[in-house]
């Protein structure tokens, strides 16, 4: 379990980069971005959660998961687990089968959002700045979208998005904090694990700590 133990802690700063997605007190850039872009979907979905989270404040200290709900509804449209899973499992995930796959991106979303709904209430005076945008193909197609996260009275922490385009919509596939590829973390632990059990194993693992979050309550 101790190997668990590590996914965890990575589900942790992964929470919280969500979290921030999510916008708490979310601010733009001195030039608020073109309509459609990449930095407009983050800087359009900051604001739309802020004025929910504005709008719950007593419930969030209450009922975090109800309001976790009605962010995810938000936010789980312009995140892609999938492919978040893909990033996660990396060799692994092309030698899975259709179930296998199928399975881990559910507990892989699972074990996400009770994070996020452990985090939402634990935080109060950070802002998020959208600070500009980054193609990384020649067609445009994928982008890494750049932001601070700013807490009274410390440094900002360098938070990017990796987005996709598809179906005319930007996605999120990926998170970098301070230069460094979360789901990189992962794919580097759940490789860890995956050379001494096997992928059913795994997401077994993940699974059963899906349903003590549910019985015990998110940690």
């Amino acid at each position: 379990m101790a190997k668990l133990s590590r996914s965890q802690a990575l589900f942790r700063v992964v929470a919280l980069s969500l979290a921030l997605l999510a916008g708490f007190t979310a601010a733009v850039a001195d030039n608020t971005a073109a309509p459609g872009t990449p930095q407009a979907t983050i800087e359009a979905v900051t604001r739309e959660v802020r004025a929910a989270l504005d709008a719950r404040k007593e419930a969030l200290q209450k009922n975090p998961a109800r309001v976790a709900a009605v962010v995810a509804k938000i936010t789980d449209p312009y995140l892609d687990y999938t492919a978040m899973s893909e990033e996660a499992l990396g060799v692994a995930w092309r030698r899975a089968d259709a179930q296998q796959k199928a399975r881990f991106t559910k507990a892989f979303h699972q074990l996400l959002t009770q994070d996020y709904t452990a985090t939402l209430k634990q935080y109060s005076g950070q802002t998020v700045r959208v600070t500009g945008e980054r193609w990384e193909d020649a067609q445009h197609h994928r982008v890494l979208v750049s932001s601070e996260v700013q807490s009274p009275g410390e440094k900002p922490i360098d938070v990017g998005y990796r987005m996709y385009r598809t179906g005319g919509r930007w996605k999120v596939y990926d998170v970098i904090v301070e230069g460094t590829s979360l789901l990189i973390n992962y794919r580097e632990s759940f490789a860890d694990q995956l050379q001494h059990e096997s992928l059913d194993a795994l997401v077994s693992q993940l699974e059963n700590k899906v349903a003590e979050n549910q019985a015990g309550g998110s940690q």
